[in-house]
């Protein structure tokens, strides 16, 4: 016969309710985390294959377009919260020509406070 200690039992519920606790913490702070990326608000740039201010193009990698537009938003005074790109670019990718686009946007996410100037330099709010 097995001898079950209540006590026993009513430990093991209250560690694995300790251990679901902690799990749904974890996970609402993931969420939390996350959602700060998102704060302001969300702008985008049709990406040409060699025109673009920032002097990238279909040739550089994203990733050095994203430090190329960075730095051109610091020398606007403006300070980029998030830097992405989608394919859902509007240009015209079948051209050759510098204008054409490369079939990416570039979206970037600021304060609202930078709003106007994202405006000025040619940015679309999304």
């Amino acid at each position: 016969m097995i001898y079950i200690d209540k006590s026993m039992l009513s430990l093991r519920r209250v560690m694995n309710g300790s251990i679901f606790l902690v799990f749904i913490l974890v996970v609402a702070l993931i969420f939390v985390s996350c959602d700060k990326d998102e704060e302001g608000n969300q702008f985008y740039w049709e990406q040409s294959k060699c025109a673009d201010p920032w002097g990238t193009g279909e040739n550089d990698l994203n990733s050095d377009t994203t430090i190329a537009l960075e730095e051109f938003l610091v020398d606007n005074g403006i300070i980029a919260l998030n830097i992405k790109f989608d394919n859902n670019s509007t240009l015209d990718i079948l051209c050759e020509s510098c204008g054409c686009g490369t079939g990416q946007r570039i979206l970037v996410t600021v304060s609202e406070s930078h709003e106007e100037e994202m405006e000025n330099i040619g940015f679309v709010k999304v």
